[in-house]
């Protein structure tokens, strides 16, 4: 049955954080930016997913930027590992926290998940509608967001069991 879910949809839209990765030290976040490692199974679900025609793609809240735990630059390169090792189309992230304590990076912005924009960005670069739009996340944050961009949302845990 969750195969025939998966494919009816064209478009899926993953956080990273959580759903697709894990810490190495075995922190709740990533205190350095190559402080990642693939959860077992989930690279090699997006390659096939992408073998079945499903766009997929990478919106991720990344504030340890906003927090000085790591810079700009290195979370860049390491999305863009993530991007390169699982053919991933699109990624969008934010590094903005209304808390930070780095000036430049203390903003409330609809990118940031709750907020839908991220999703919105990756749906247009795509062309695709929301009803064809599925996000995956494993945190409340990545099911708010689903919901203020208008689209299906479903649990890590449950997406990838099987």
């Amino acid at each position: 049955m969750k195969r025939s879910i998966e494919l009816s949809y064209k478009l899926i839209i993953f956080d990273v954080d959580g759903t697709l990765v894990t810490t190495k030290s075995g922190a709740t976040f990533r205190k350095s930016a190559d402080d990642w490692q693939w959860i077992p199974g989930r690279k090699e679900k997006l390659l096939q997913l992408e073998k079945e025609g499903i766009q997929t793609a990478l919106a991720s809240n990344q504030g340890g930027v906003a927090f000085g735990y790591f810079s700009h630059a290195s979370i860049i390169h390491e999305l863009y590992n993530l991007v390169d090792e699982a053919n991933i189309g699109c990624v969008r992230w934010c590094e903005t926290h209304p808390n930070a304590p780095i000036q430049e990076y203390r903003v409330d912005s609809n990118r940031r998940k709750p907020g839908p924009g991220m999703l919105d960005e990756i749906i247009k670069y795509f062309d695709m509608s929301k009803p064809d739009t599925l996000m995956v996340g494993d945190r409340p944050e990545d099911e708010q967001a689903a919901q203020n961009a208008g689209v299906a949302y479903m649990d890590a845990e449950t997406f990838f069991s099987s």
